[in-house]
């Protein structure tokens, strides 16, 4: 279980979020939505124990009983694998020795260990067929699914992913979220587009002005409710063929 506990961050008197409190039970599987800026990156970081420069904190974050600030980096790495926003190849390895990098943490392994966890990742990923390029020399979207794999490959039991769709097509997307919902881990993932969101999940945590509202699609999917958190007028409406609750922002 992953707990966050009356937990707030700030950089100087710029406040991101205030008193959060919720928890992730084993298995489950939720979004994390909100506007640009509502503190969504930074929230998931802070979960993976990075602490963004300049931000000052508060409250306890718990893996299992055991505040994550608190592991060494190779403990936290076999606890939660972190997919970040962003990212840039700093060298021009292949792909394939890029998504070993994920399997730092667990020390000396086999030659038939790794290329069978790295096997295993390609599978689910679907890129068997650039393995062999070099990151340089593939595209933005064949560059995320290199990450997701490097993310799967740590097979860690917490998994964050903070837009974890970008630069994806949308078929794609959705296919990526029913493989890592299908891995029966506990997974929190940031998303955008919360009408896809609601296709995979009835377990939602929507950050608005520094507050948290966490509930069901019922809850969250309310005209008034995600009026004021994207600022937006909004009409609720339902997917034609899933019947989940979806936003239409007028």
């Amino acid at each position: 279980m992953i707990e966050v506990r009356d937990f707030s961050a700030a950089y100087d008197d710029k406040i991101v979020f205030e008193h959060l409190n919720f928890s992730l039970a084993d298995g489950s599987f939720t979004a994390l939505c909100g506007r640009n800026g509502s503190g969504k990156s930074t929230l998931l970081s802070l979960m993976a124990g990075l602490v963004p420069a300049g931000l000052k904190y508060s409250g306890g974050i718990l893996i299992n009983g055991k505040s994550v600030f608190e592991m060494k980096r190779s403990e936290a790495a076999k606890k939660v694998s972190f997919l970040m926003q962003s990212e840039s190849p700093v060298w021009n390895l292949s792909v394939r020795q890029f998504v070993e990098t994920g399997l730092y943490s667990y020390g000396q392994m086999t030659s038939e260990e790794i290329d069978s966890a790295v096997k295993e990742a390609f599978s689910k990923i679907g890129i068997e067929a650039f393995a062999d390029k070099h990151v340089f020399n593939i595209s933005g979207g064949e560059f995320q699914k290199c990450r997701l794999a490097r993310c799967l490959v740590q097979k860690s039991p917490f998994m964050l992913f903070d837009e974890p769709g970008d630069k994806l097509d949308m078929p794609f997307q959705q296919s990526f979220l029913k493989t890592i919902k299908a891995l029966g881990k506990t997974v929190l993932f940031s998303i955008h587009e919360i009408n896809v969101a609601s296709l995979f999940t009835d377990d939602f945590l929507l950050l608005s002005q520094g507050r948290l509202l966490r509930g069901n699609r019922k809850e969250i999917f309310n005209k008034e409710v995600l009026d004021k958190a994207f600022d937006a007028e909004t009409e609720i409406y339902l997917h034609p063929v899933k019947q989940v609750p979806q936003v239409l922002f007028v």
